[in-house]
């Protein structure tokens, strides 16, 4: 049966921020009760993009740690050879949007939630999921709080996340593209996403801004783009670009890349997106291994493809290098 729902998330089982395996699992046990509670069915898809040889794959860490949601998880595992062929950046130790486009690319819900490893669904965000029909042409955003660094999260609850003594100050969304957080809720109807073609496979220099283009390249194609009524939790760590970047700008440079002007680009990726190519290997009933193909690797520099940010015309004209 077709899931409501497909949640996408990435990672990695490499102890990245300190304590990646525990943030993921608490936010996936949070998530995984409040979306049974409301009925809501859903996919977890999960992707690893150049999991290290040397350590148990995440997704049988998640399985063996939490069983109640092992059913509900799809895993992919993308060859550490896409890394080393995709990167334009040797700085960048991580290719977060491809990696969520692989996972967009095959999941299977009518309505697909690009997030992080970090995100606990609000109270109005799980009520919004419950009860209204996500519309085609449409992206649904959720203003991201954090909740401080420190903060007991041992045992999680809405009561918790939302008393304002565990936030730090976070500025609501305003149109029209309603950025800020846009990596950490990202909701679409299925085919809608396929049609924007995912995430900038274009510029691969950096991470950061890369979630506030795909709001520009969404706009401009004439979709509208709307407050889904309801906040997301961001669990604060060690090494988040939040954090890290008022304290160590060098550090933030070397794992996310430089800053771009992501506001002032579009871009159009190959139909081919999502390694769409990659040759699938199935290794149990709930995970692939996308083995390493050149076929799949999307070209080096494409700039046919890059195109000036238009008014909301439904179109952009595509500018000819």
């Amino acid at each position: 049966m077709t899931p409501a729902l497909s949640i996408v998330v990435t990672g990695r089982n490499d102890g990245h921020g300190g304590d990646f395996n525990g943030r993921l699992l608490r936010t996936l046990a949070f998530n995984h009760d409040r979306l049974t509670e409301r009925g809501i069915s859903y996919e977890l898809v999960l992707v690893e993009w150049a999991p290290p040889a040397d350590r148990p794959r995440l997704c049988d860490v998640v399985r063996e740690a939490l069983p109640h949601v092992a059913t509900a998880i799809a895993s992919y595992l993308v060859d550490p050879r896409y890394h080393d062929a995709c990167s334009l950046n040797p700085r960048l130790t991580y290719m977060e949007f491809l990696a969520k486009n692989v996972g967009i690319r095959r999941a299977r819900g009518h309505a697909v939630l690009s997030t992080n490893a970090d995100i606990y669904l609000g109270r109005g965000v799980v009520d919004a999921l419950s009860r209204i029909a996500i519309e085609s042409r449409t992206v649904y955003r959720a203003t991201r709080v954090d909740v401080k660094l420190g903060a007991d999260e041992s045992q999680v609850h809405w009561d918790l996340l939302e008393d304002t003594r565990n936030q730090t100050a976070n500025k609501p969304i305003q149109p029209p593209l309603y950025s800020g957080g846009s990596g950490d809720f990202l909701l679409l109807e299925r085919d809608s996403f396929h049609a924007l073609r995912g995430f900038n496979e274009i510029y691969r220099l950096a991470r950061i801004g890369t979630d506030l283009n795909f709001l520009v390249k969404a706009y401009s194609s004439g979709f509208r783009i709307v407050d889904i009524g309801g906040e997301v939790y961001h669990t604060s760590h060690v090494g988040s670009f939040r954090i890290s970047k008022n304290v160590v700008p060098g550090e933030v440079e070397a794992s996310w890349g430089s800053e771009w002007p992501a506001r002032r680009v579009v871009y159009e990726n190959p139909e081919f997106w999502g390694l769409r190519d990659a040759p699938a290997r199935q290794l149990d009933d709930q995970t692939v291994w996308l083995d390493f193909s050149w076929d799949a690797v999307p070209p080096l520099a494409d700039l046919r493809r890059v195109v000036l940010p238009v008014a909301r015309t439904g179109t952009a004209t595509v500018t000819q290098s």
